[in-house]
C-alpha cells in the first residue's frame, strides 16, 4: 500500500502473484489475523458443509481450516498465489482450487461458508462486495482491515502537507451497514488493533513490498520521503486496524 516504486501500473493480481515465493517472510499480520479470524470461527455455530475461501494467498487460514471432514474451495486473483496455496495444502483431504475474482464470484451451489482473510479491503466496492457474498452462503467470515489504520505513517506525511500513498480503507460502519441491510443476516463482529515495530521507515515500507500489498492509491504520484525516512530512523510502530466478523443466515437451506 505505500509505493516508492514507479511500478504502480501493475495490477493487484500481478504485484501479489510476483510475490508468492516470499510472501510468507513478510506476512507477519496476515499470520496473525489468520490465526485470530481460525480461532473466531471456530468458537461460533457453524453448521457443516462446503467452505470457499476468497484470497486464500499461500494458504496461511487454508491450512488453519481444512480437513477431511468436508470439501474446501481455495481461490486466489493470482494464479501465482493458487499455485502456492496448491504446493502447502493439495495433499489434504477433499481440496480444490480455483483462479477467481472474488468480486465478481456467483457460485451455483451455495457454500455453506465463505472465508477470507485480509483481502476484502482490495475490492472496489468492498462493502458491496461483502454483501453479495454474503447472500451467496450460510455464513461468511472475514477479516478486514480498516479506515484509521497506520495513523503514524499517514501523520507523518499529513506533517509535511501531504498524502501517503496507502490505498483507502473501508469504514467500519459502512460495512456492517451493507450487512445489516440484508434480511435474516446475524452478526458477531469485533474490531482488534494490531501493533508491530519496525526497525525503520524503510522497513516498514518493505514489509508490503515483501508481499505485493505496495499498490498505491489511485492518483498517488511519488514523492521525496526523505523527512519521513529521516523521522523513524530509529524504527516506528504501525497499527493496524483489523474487522473480524461472520455474518449468518441462521436456518438457510441450500
Amino acid at each position: 500500500m505505500p509505493s516508492t516504486s514507479p511500478r504502480a501500473g501493475l495490477s493487484v493480481a500481478q504485484r501479489f502473484g510476483r510475490k508468492a515465493r516470499e510472501y510468507e517472510r513478510h506476512a507477519h499480520l496476515q499470520r496473525l489475523t489468520a490465526e485470530t479470524l481460525a480461532s473466531f470461527i471456530a468458537a461460533q455455530n457453524i453448521p457443516p458443509g462446503p467452505v470457499v475461501e476468497i484470497g486464500c494467498g499461500t494458504g496461511l487460514l487454508t491450512r488453519l481450516l481444512a480437513d477431511a471432514s468436508t470439501s474446501y474451495l481455495a481461490t486466489d486473483i493470482a494464479p501465482g498465489m493458487v499455485e502456492a496455496c496448491r504446493a502447502k495444502t493439495g495433499s489434504l483431504p477433499r481440496m480444490g482450487f480455483a483462479v477467481l475474482d472474488g468480486q465478481a464470484a456467483n457460485f451455483e451451489k451455495r457454500p455453506a461458508l465463505i472465508v477470507s482473510n485480509l483481502t476484502f479491503q482490495w475490492f472496489a466496492d468492498p462493502a458491496a462486495g461483502i454483501a453479495a457474498l454474503a447472500g451467496q452462503t450460510r455464513a461468511l467470515a472475514f477479516s478486514i482491515m480498516l479506515s484509521g489504520s497506520f495513523p503514524e505513517w499517514n501523520r507523518a506525511f499529513a506533517d509535511l502537507g501531504r498524502t501517503s500513498g496507502l490505498i483507502p480503507l473501508p469504514e467500519e460502519g459502512a460495512i456492517l451497514s451493507a450487512l445489516r441491510a440484508l434480511p435474516g443476516l446475524r452478526l458477531r463482529h469485533h474490531t482488534l488493533t494490531h501493533a508491530r515495530h519496525y526497525d525503520s521507515a524503510a522497513a516498514f515500507v518493505h514489509s508490503f513490498r515483501g508481499i505485493g500489498a505496495d499498490h498505491p492509491r489511485p492518483g498517488y504520484r511519488p514523492g521525496p520521503i526523505r523527512p519521513v525516512l529521516q523521522r523513524f530512523a530509529q524504527g516506528m510502530d504501525a497499527t493496524a486496524r483489523v474487522l473480524y466478523c461472520i455474518a449468518q443466515h441462521d436456518g438457510l437451506e441450500d
